[in-house]
């Protein structure tokens, strides 16, 4: 096997299969190419020094592959700003509920000093296992949208029609970072809802002074929860598609429409039907003041639920007929 052949057998080893075998021959052109006007410039025929010597030019293997691959990360500088905001505000939150229940904890139960530091840190390797969870997670989210962004069409400079600026065709156009907030919130509620959602609640002594934990979120919730993860995890792949086609299409106005629709029914059966908040009014009164003022806190969590929910559908009735309107009503240009 010749220097050549076996520089662009090294070279395809740092390739992906699928663009491998017409990079190699890419390569392979170009060097051939070299050696030839490299030879004619020299007045003498091509030889290993020759070889050596232009491959010496055009570097490592490794580095002529490189040069063939879009930038690989797994949060790139487009995100990260966003990803390093987004982690100090998240964690500071987590780090902060963290403290103040350790506190009140503290604060509520007779410690001698030793139980008090064991007790402190022990709610504090807790706390550092979840900022770390939580960080993970982030990294995570944030790690889908770049790879969804990178899949982004770009517009082909050789194709492209200045009219497509104006009318209808612009109307369509869907800018790849406008879906970024949808598909992180997404991914956001998902974790949460999915890993997390049985820790919601209080934390607090009882009248004896023994720890209690009550949960927030009622037996209820759970029985809309598989509704509400196959929603999002379709709105999801409506996200990835409209970045990666780049625009509106018929098809893809319907399926938003459907679930606009399919959320507006499921929350009016929220609204409509028993609390997703745990009715534990009973349970709590017999735990001293603390558990009363819970049960309270509770019972306004409920209500204050209902009159988000009664929002959220006139606010996703308002985006269910605007996409209708869109679909039989083409007018005016507008960019999403």
């Amino acid at each position: 096997m010749s220097l050549i052949d076996t520089y662009i057998e090294r070279v395809g080893e740092n390739l992906p299969a699928r663009d491998r075998a017409d990079i190699q021959k890419e390569i392979r052109s170009i060097l051939e190419d070299t050696l030839e006007n490299r030879s004619q410039s020299a007045g003498r025929p091509v030889d290993d020094e020759m070889i050596a010597e232009v491959l010496r030019e055009f570097g490592t293997p490794r580095k002529v592959a490189a040069s063939y691959l879009p930038p690989r990360y797994l949060i790139g500088p487009r995100l990260y700003p966003t990803f390093i905001l987004a982690a100090r505000v998240i964690l500071g939150i987590v780090a902060l509920v963290g403290i103040i229940t350790t506190s009140v904890a503290l604060t509520q139960q007779p410690f001698t000093i030793e139980s008090g530091i064991e007790f402190t840190l022990k709610r504090l390797l807790e706390l550092l296992g979840s900022l770390l969870s939580v960080f993970g997670n982030l990294v995570f989210v944030f790690a889908i949208v770049e790879w969804a962004l990178s899949q982004a069409k770009t517009e082909n400079e050789d194709t492209w029609d200045p009219r497509s600026l104006s009318g209808e065709a612009s109307r369509d156009i869907v800018k790849p970072w406008s879906q970024v907030p949808d598909i992180v919130l997404t991914l956001v509620a998902l974790l949460i809802f999915n890993v997390f959602a049985q820790k919601f609640g209080a934390y607090f002594n009882d009248a004896a002074g023994q720890p209690v934990f009550v949960a927030a979120l009622s037996p209820v919730f759970f029985t809309y929860l598989p509704w509400f993860n196959l929603i999002w995890v379709l709105s999801l792949g409506l996200n990835f598609a409209l970045i990666r086609t780049g625009k509106w299409q018929p098809w893809s106005r319907w399926f938003q429409i459907a679930l606009d629709t399919a959320s507006i029914i499921l929350l009016f059966v929220m609204v409509t039907g028993r609390s997703i908040v745990l009715d534990a009014s009973d349970k709590l009164n017999q735990m001293g003041y603390t558990g009363q003022q819970i049960a309270g806190i509770f019972t306004g969590i409920g209500i204050g639920l209902k009159a988000l929910f009664i929002v959220l559908i006139v606010v996703t009735g308002i985006e269910l007929i605007q996409n209708l309107i869109r679909m039989f009503w083409k007018k005016g240009p507008e960019i999403l």
